[in-house]
């Protein structure tokens, strides 16, 4: 987060990817400069894939979550802005971003099984 901005709207494009009220129980924090918000389980991630879905870009999401795997993480960019105003963008760098992007960092003992549930293989192949 930079010092010039308003950690409320920060806060509010993150919790848009997350669906808002709907994403449960989440945890805030500040760490050197960043803002950090932790969620558990599949309920946060409803929004991301129904987000996917709606705009049709599983096949993009799919693809940038198997190139960011290392082990049993992986993590996708979003547009900081798109988010603010309800719309999720994924961007391939950092760079990519004027104000930085938001950074989905999803972790699992079951990576495979949960990057199937969010973006199953068939539908990220329709067009």
């Amino acid at each position: 987060m930079n010092p010039s901005e308003d950690a409320s709207k920060v806060m509010r494009a993150m919790m848009n990817v997350l669906g808002g009220r709907r994403a449960g129980n989440v945890i805030e924090r500040v760490e050197d400069h960043l803002m950090v918000v932790e969620a558990s389980g599949v309920q946060p991630l409803f929004a991301l894939r129904d987000q996917a879905r709606y705009r049709r870009v599983m096949a993009a999401l799919r693809r940038l979550l198997m190139e960011n795997r290392a082990g049993n993480r992986t993590h996708v960019y979003i547009n900081r802005q798109a988010a603010y105003v309800g719309r999720i963008s994924f961007i391939e760098d950092e760079d990519e971003s004027p104000l930085g992007p938001i950074i989905l960092r999803l972790e699992s003992e079951d990576l495979d099984s949960l990057i199937d549930w969010l973006v199953p293989e068939k539908e990220s192949l329709r067009r």
